[in-house]
């Protein structure tokens, strides 16, 4: 369903009886301030499952549906910084790392250094044989 280019959404609210859903629904409401709510269904009961026949009364039995649009958002806020150059890039970084960031280059020399220190051990190990 779509109006005017907007999508519209839905939300599924449930409930274990009409006051449980109504106040979930209060409480979603209250967390999405910025929704444009277009419609709000009664609170319907959902179909009888194995699991509202033998679960207890903490299973969800009712329902609100809502319908909403999500506020446009800018082009100017989507925007990603850019990237740098690959040569630019390559300069920067010059050990191969990528897109890194500086502790996971920290940690990928420790463990270069720890791999050459180690190859060093074994080979003065095999040497003093």
């Amino acid at each position: 369903m779509e109006r005017l280019g907007n999508l519209v959404k839905e939300y599924l609210i449930l409930g274990t009886d009409k006051q449980d859903a109504e106040k979930q629904r209060d409480l979603w409401l209250s967390q999405n301030p910025a929704l444009k709510v277009l419609r709000m269904h009664p609170v319907k009961l959902e179909p009888p499952t194995l699991l509202t026949r033998i679960g207890s009364k903490h299973v969800p039995r009712v329902s609100i549906t809502v319908e909403y649009e999500e506020p446009e958002i800018r082009a100017e806020a989507l925007s990603w910084p850019t990237l740098p150059s690959e040569e630019n890039h390559c300069e920067k970084y010059r050990d191969g790392g990528g897109f890194q960031n500086r502790v996971t280059n920290l940690f990928a020399g420790n463990v270069k250094q720890m791999t050459q220190d180690i190859g060093a051990q074994r080979r003065g190990d095999e040497e003093a044989e």
